[in-house]
């Protein structure tokens, strides 16, 4: 039983979807510190004629900035500004009669960034067809005012986990003790960007997982991605 997790950022980058395919559950810190300044939590990037573009989704702070993920409510009118974006930028992709209908469903302006967020993340798991068990922390209150690697320990104890499944990022504060203390192999994703065909000139790596799909489909991106797995 290996686990993974991750906050549940706004159309989140192909690897994304590489690590939750990789193991049986993904957790999604639903409830997590929503961060402040620059983050993927509601922004990523986009492939223009220009370059790359950052679409971000307009958030109202509230206080000093410390408020729960599920608690970040948007500024309307996000959704026509983004889609706008996808259309102008991606009109030639192969599959943009594919893809952009999907996108006006899940880029939802409902008032909660959570909502958005997560109707795409599903949408993603889907169209790749993972068996992977998404679980969202909100449902697990036993853990909430636990913080990194207790709270990644607690819960791999909570679901009989062997493994714990990190990003490159999290070598900056994982503390392998703490999981070897508690018997549970730490491991790392290894994953590296893969080229395929973009509009616009030279391959850019590590743009939103819709550059993939609107260029490949979603036959194509499932294809290129869970040859990883």
């Amino acid at each position: 039983m290996k686990l993974a997790g991750h906050q549940p950022n706004y159309i989140p980058w192909p690897g994304y979807f590489v690590k939750m395919a990789q193991c049986d559950i993904f957790f999604i810190l639903d409830t997590a510190q929503f961060q402040t300044g620059s983050s993927l939590d509601n922004r990523n990037l986009i492939k223009t004629s220009q370059g790359t573009q950052i679409l971000t989704v307009p958030v109202k702070r509230k206080g000093m900035g410390l408020q729960r993920f599920n608690e970040v409510t948007v500024i309307p009118g996000f959704k026509r500004n983004h889609l706008m974006a996808l259309k102008v930028n991606y009109a030639k992709a192969p599959h943009f009669k594919e893809v952009f209908p999907m996108m006006e469903q899940v880029l939802q302006d409902t008032g909660y960034l959570i909502d958005t967020n997560i109707a795409f993340i599903k949408l993603v798991h889907d169209l790749l067809g993972l068996k992977t068990k998404l679980v969202f922390l909100s449902d697990l209150p036993q853990f909430s005012d636990l913080r990194k690697n207790e709270l990644i320990v607690a819960i791999c104890r909570h679901f009989s986990a062997d493994s714990y499944l990190s990003g490159i990022g999290g070598k900056a504060y994982n503390k392998p003790d703490i999981f070897e203390k508690q018997g549970f192999k730490l491991e790392y994703l290894d994953y590296e960007p893969i080229a395929y065909p973009q509009l616009w000139g030279n391959f850019i790596p590590n743009l939103s997982i819709v550059d993939m799909l609107f260029n490949c489909g979603t036959a194509g991106t499932r294809k290129l991605l869970l040859k990883e797995v």
